[in-house]
């Protein structure tokens, strides 16, 4: 008897440690994430256009917990209030589960993520919610539907150009697919789509490109305005805003570079545009600088300052990328503040911050500098 009950008493010992220590320790670790997102509030967003603070991350980054977390940190503890994050990369990938038919087919359906539950988050902490959608430059739709490429005059094939193949910018069905997808998302509750790479391959295989399904002889400008015109016809009845990332040379240029960005054309059919105003991307002696990378406030005034000109009539809202990278100029908190500096010495408000590795420890010290300097002036 005795042993019977020394061996229920080590029974009942060994239950209550796994119910005092293992079993909470697991429920915690469990919560330790939905924890974070309930004890740091965000106030909902009821966004004046045009202010739009972001940075920019993959869609490996937004399938990354903790780097989520991370992020939605930075945006709670500064003047962040948005997040651009990848749902059609530049590889033609799209990141999430999604229902459209050729996606699956083709094999552009990822799933690195669960978007719905990614929007979910950013709604309940006030975070407006840029979808960066990837549009003529896609390695996977033209390999699956070799039809609908861009073609190489030389052997017929899918033209390969800046790394990777093209879908013909003239084709409506891929219009069409493109559109079917933008639903989705809006449906979903993504706040704006914001189209990457919405132009024609601009070097490599170019004089090499045929593109089949132009019949009518039109110019890429042309195509490009008309894709944008049916994607504002497609998603009228969706509360969901169009973006464009466009080159800085866009702004400055009254052409389209052989590519079919045309501002003046490309503006009306957008809410917001997204010039690429980048110091490292400019020539030697543009302005007159050897090194134009070295002065960020001059390059980036004069490319806004030009484009501001042009389309002012429009109802499209200017917001730049500021260049959180560096190449032969290593950018700390200066370089990066004096782009932002020049945007708002026009009157420009938002602003994005691209790092293509998503490391904003230097946009973080940019932030809480400014934040520093505004309770400073108080």
């Amino acid at each position: 008897m005795q042993k019977k009950l020394i061996c229920l008493a080590k029974i009942l010992i060994i239950s209550l440690i796994l119910f005092i220590f293992i079993i909470p320790l697991n429920i915690l670790k469990a919560e330790t994430y939905e924890e974070f997102l309930s004890n740091h509030k965000f106030e909902n967003i009821n966004m004046k256009p045009g202010t739009q603070k972001a940075v920019y991350l993959t869609e490996y980054s937004i399938a990354d917990i903790k780097k989520r977390k991370e992020i939605y940190e930075l945006v709670s503890n500064t003047e962040l209030n948005s997040i651009v994050f990848d749902v059609k990369d530049d590889s033609g990938s799209i990141g999430y589960d999604s229902n459209i038919e050729l996606a699956g087919e083709s094999g552009a359906e990822k799933n690195y993520y669960n978007i719905d539950a990614v929007l979910r988050e950013m709604k309940s902490k006030g975070i407006y919610s840029i979808a960066r959608f990837v549009v003529f430059k896609d390695n996977i739709l033209p390999r699956f539907r070799p039809d609908v490429a861009i073609k190489d005059i030389r052997t017929g094939n899918p033209l390969y150009s800046e790394g990777s193949y093209w879908p013909d910018i003239y084709c409506e069905e891929v219009w069409d697919y493109y559109i079917d997808i933008i639903k989705e998302l809006a449906e979903k509750g993504v706040n704006e789509i914001q189209f990457d790479y919405i132009r024609a391959p601009a070097k490599g295989n170019i004089a090499y490109a045929d593109y089949t399904y132009n019949t009518a002889d039109n110019d890429k400008v042309w195509a490009i305005t008309n894709f944008l015109k049916k994607v504002k016809e497609a998603i009228r009845q969706y509360n969901i805003k169009i973006s464009a990332d466009v080159f800085g040379w866009t702004f400055i240029v009254n052409n389209d570079q052989g590519i079919g960005q045309m501002l003046e054309e490309i503006a009306p059919y957008l809410d917001y545009i997204y010039p690429m105003p980048y110091p490292s991307h400019y020539s030697t002696n543009f302005l007159g600088y050897e090194l134009p990378e070295a002065h960020p406030y001059e390059v980036v005034s004069y490319t806004l300052n030009k484009g501001l000109a042009r389309i002012d009539n429009t109802g499209c809202i200017v917001v730049p990328w500021i260049q959180a990278f560096s190449l032969k100029v290593k950018y700390t908190e200066k370089e990066i503040i004096s782009q932002i500096q020049a945007a708002e010495d026009l009157g420009i408000e938002g602003f994005l911050f691209w790092n293509a590795a998503n490391k904003y420890e230097t946009v973080e010290k940019v932030l809480n500098a400014r934040e520093n300097e505004r309770e400073f002036d108080y």
